[in-house]
């Protein structure tokens, strides 16, 4: 799926979007704090 602007997007299809939207960030956002917390502790030793 590609990111598209909100103008794009179908007028029905934008509250499913968005929720997707929310979660894909989220789910990103906390791979990267997972990535990064453990480069982290592994670095600090």
């Amino acid at each position: 799926l590609r990111f598209a602007p909100r103008s794009e997007l179908p007028r029905g299809f934008s509250p499913l979007s968005e929720v997707f939207h929310v979660y894909c960030v989220f789910f990103l956002c906390s791979l990267l704090v997972v990535r990064v917390s453990t480069w982290y502790q592994s670095h600090r030793v």
